[in-house]
């Protein structure tokens, strides 16, 4: 057996071969555990990316990022040709129980979804309509408090399910009480 002799200070410290080779299959396990547990940006799942604006969040496919193949686990993610606009516009002055409210989807523009939008507003009575959100590719969802609150809630994400959840809870947050879906859909 050899024997290393490593000189510190007065005292000698015998290390064995064995010894020394022990130390980076060490520092190699170290590292390797620290790696498992790194997250994706976003707190998205493997294969998808963070997307979103104006306050919203949502996860999208990165494209070729799917393994197995081409199955999609998800009805509502499609594969996109082409950017589709929606919108929602609506006239608070009311309050939230008695506003007007236009909604658009699927439009090739984002001002002709704007546009249209606030027209659907004005022709459901509104005199002071406003866009209160605009989105592409991906799903949208308005919730609004059950008995009347301070805030409705519009959430963004890439399936109508997930927008509808996302919608439902942080209105429920926000308000302290329960909450409803008014208005959800998908530009896709």
């Amino acid at each position: 057996m050899m024997r290393f002799i490593i000189q510190k200070g007065v005292n000698n410290v015998i290390t064995t071969r064995n010894q020394l080779f022990k130390l980076p299959i060490f520092l190699a396990l170290i590292i390797f555990l620290g790696i498992q547990y790194v997250h994706a940006e976003g707190n998205c799942p493997s294969g998808y990316y963070p997307i979103g604006g104006q306050g919203v969040q949502g996860c999208a496919p990165i494209p070729g990022g799917a393994s197995g193949g081409n199955t999609n686990d998800n009805p509502t993610l499609y594969p996109m040709a082409e950017t589709l606009w929606g919108a929602i516009a609506e006239d608070k002055s009311k309050g939230l129980k008695g506003r007007a409210f236009g909604s658009t989807r699927n439009f090739k523009s984002k001002e002709e979804a704007q546009t249209n939008a606030l027209k659907g507003c004005q022709k459901d009575g509104g005199q002071k309509c406003e866009l209160s959100h605009t989105y592409k590719n991906g799903c949208v969802a308005v919730a609004d408090p059950i008995n009347g609150g301070q805030k409705s809630e519009i959430k963004y994400n890439v399936s109508e399910d997930k927008a509808k959840e996302a919608a439902l809870l942080f209105c429920s947050l926000n308000n302290q009480q329960s909450c409803r879906i008014v208005y959800s859909g998908c530009s896709l």
